[in-house]
């Protein structure tokens, strides 16, 4: 049996508290409205669990653990809709993360939406914004480093128990973020992350944050779930417009055209909560205009790059100079911090750089 939020907020409504719940007889849950059905299971579950291991546990993995009575309990997550009874912490929320932006988007981002996402994160971080996002390879992580970059404050939301941690590929970014931010998980500590788990998760990023900032998506992706829950939860929803041929700008775009604001930089996400200009002022500059000492070969190769990975040869073909010429130039701007090698010999232009 899965005790979905759901089912534990009708235990909840119906006793004084989560020990009087836990423990109540098959007598006293036959008249919870709505519960029937579930008492066998239940009664099962609790019979199974071992007390005094979860606590071990918790201790093992040095957890704290938040219960909705629990003054420390974010209050923004409180306000939704079936909140978690039940957080697994590790870290420390803090009062200012009231204050604070989801940033979501695809595991299997492009070069671009690397660089949105670096952008945008890093400016909200440093204006003190806190940066919820779920940990996932893709647009999270690069949302985590970028806050922490910033030593900004940033949230992480496992889609599983901390002893399933998963991606293990970031259980050490993990561990960076409990050291000045924190990372929660509503699920019991060894959870297998699954499929059903993610969606949860999912809602509790965009309930713990006063909006939900999508930077490349397809249509089904679970960052479109979050943006649902976000409007759900009556959260603002912004989103990234990006190439109209590319399958990750299809998801943005739906949300663009169903009136999500669309976002260019970190002002159009300002804009919206004048209140949050209180914070520190942002470190993000204009666009950078190009130096008057370029030659006209290295503005030919950067009128010839894009946010998208291009090969030397393709640089070589679209200038008509010679290899050794092309390789000095590239050279050149990359030391300039106008372009960049993402890949072996694949180039693209630094976000920023105008394109004057």
């Amino acid at each position: 049996m899965t005790l979905t939020p759901r089912l534990i907020m009708q235990l909840l409504d119906h006793f004084s508290s989560v020990n009087e719940a836990w423990t109540a007889s098959a007598t006293q849950l036959q008249i919870v409205p709505g519960f029937e059905r579930h008492i066998n299971d239940f009664l099962q579950r609790r019979d199974s669990t071992n007390l005094q291991q979860e606590l071990e546990d918790i201790k093992r993995f040095q957890l704290n653990v938040l219960t909705l009575e629990d003054e420390a309990y974010p209050s923004v997550l409180r306000s939704v809709k079936y909140p978690p009874p039940v957080l697994y912490a590790q870290g420390n929320y803090l009062e200012q993360d009231q204050w604070s932006l989801a940033v979501v988007g695809t595991r299997r981002m492009s070069n671009y939406g690397r660089q949105i996402t670096e952008q945008l994160a890093l400016g909200l971080a440093e204006r003190g914004i806190t940066i919820v996002s779920g940990l996932a390879l893709g647009v999270d992580t690069a949302s985590h480093q970028s806050a922490l970059k910033a030593q900004g404050r940033t949230i992480a939301v496992l889609g599983s128990g901390f002893g399933k941690f998963y991606p293990t590929e970031n259980r050490q970014l993990a561990q960076t973020i409990a050291e000045s931010g924190v990372v929660f998980s509503e699920f019991p500590i060894h959870t297998d992350p699954a499929r059903w788990t993610f969606p949860r998760r999912n809602r509790v990023i965009s309930g713990l944050s006063r909006g939900v900032l999508v930077i490349e998506g397809p249509i089904k992706s679970g960052a479109l779930i979050t943006a649902k829950y976000a409007l759900e939860q009556n959260r603002e929803v912004f989103a990234v417009p990006g190439q109209v041929i590319h399958p990750n700008s299809k998801g943005c775009h739906h949300l663009i055209k169903n009136g999500a604001k669309l976002v260019e930089n970190v002002e159009d996400i300002l804009e919206e909560w004048p209140e949050f200009n209180r914070l520190a002022t942002s470190k993000i500059q204009p666009d950078k205009p190009l130096p008057e000492s370029l030659t006209q070969l290295q503005r030919n190769i950067l009128g010839s790059l894009s946010f998208d990975p291009c090969h030397v040869n393709t640089v070589i073909e679209s200038t008509n100079a010679t290899v050794g010429e092309v390789s000095s130039a590239l050279i050149e701007l990359q030391m300039l911090g106008l372009i960049n090698e993402v890949e072996s010999k694949h180039y693209v232009k630094t976000l920023g750089v105008s394109a004057k």
